[in-house]
């Protein structure tokens, strides 16, 4: 368990999960809570004994967006460019983890905590979970690399709409449009989400990590580009005894147990 003060960092059965713990400020990223998210992003990346994160919040909210506090004071000229920049490390980090990532979104995704939430692999949400691009409303474009990920879910025009219209979305809207995986209801989110991520921890972690990059990436190529790149992959996953000792379980019609190696 952790020490931290605005989150909680707990690690069991090659899971990680990072709980954002500020209720009272719907888990809006303030300073402390932002820096103690970076610092356990890295730590949950540089494990080899975790296999899968989830990523949470507690209270009303998954993460209520960014701090308005901290916005309403006014910014120099060419303040606000480098406070933005101080947010990009994060996103990179955490969008290109080599490790399956869930978000558990429990409450209120909107702003900035939409924007983290569309960088997970997978996301569960509760019933009563509600998204929103909510920029609008305080007059700012979406940020946290929002643009890049949610056309790419959802299209062009219902990007745009929610953006421009910053209305809040149910998780059934949600999940209509492609932006979550599954809807459950509120007692039973981490539950499943744990289930979920043990048993995908559970799995072949390389060909996990070889399968992330390649799906990432897969936007930017060609057909051609992408068969040349599965091609190389694949070699590396048929070297690994994960691969050999699950053929050899197969044909002997038993489970197998991957180690990740």
């Amino acid at each position: 368990m952790s020490s931290y003060k605005k989150l909680e960092l707990i690690k069991k059965s090659g899971v990680a999960v990072i709980t954002m713990k500020s209720p009272e400020s719907m888990n809006a990223l303030e300073i402390i809570l932002f820096e103690e998210l970076c610092d356990a992003t890295s730590d949950v990346e540089g494990d080899d004994s975790v296999k899968a994160v989830i990523l949470t919040g507690t209270g009303r909210a998954f993460c209520a967006g960014g701090d308005l506090k901290r916005f309403s004071e006014g910014f120099k000229p060419n303040e606000g460019y480098l406070y933005m920049k101080k947010f990009a490390p994060w996103v990179r980090q955490f969008a290109g983890m080599c490790k399956p990532t869930i978000a558990a979104v429990n409450g209120y995704a909107v702003g900035a905590g939409f924007c983290m939430a569309l960088h997970a692999d997978i996301i569960l949400a509760s019933e009563d979970a509600k998204f929103g691009m909510a920029f609008v409303n305080v007059g700012l474009i979406p940020d946290l690399g929002g643009l890049y990920v949610l056309p790419r879910l959802v299209g062009f025009q219902k990007a745009k709409e929610l953006v421009f219209t910053g209305r809040n979305i149910s998780a059934a809207e949600a999940m209509e449009i492609g932006i979550v995986n599954r809807v459950t209801p509120a007692d039973k989110l981490l539950e499943e989400s744990f289930g979920l991520a043990k048993k995908i921890a559970e799995g072949p972690s390389f060909a996990h990590r070889m399968a992330k990059s390649l799906i990432n990436a897969s936007p930017a190529m060609t057909l051609d580009q992408l068969l040349e790149q599965e091609a190389l992959f694949q070699a590396q996953c048929i070297q690994t005894e994960d691969h050999k000792n699950a053929a050899e379980a197969f044909l002997r019609k038993e489970k197998p147990v991957f180690k990740g190696k």
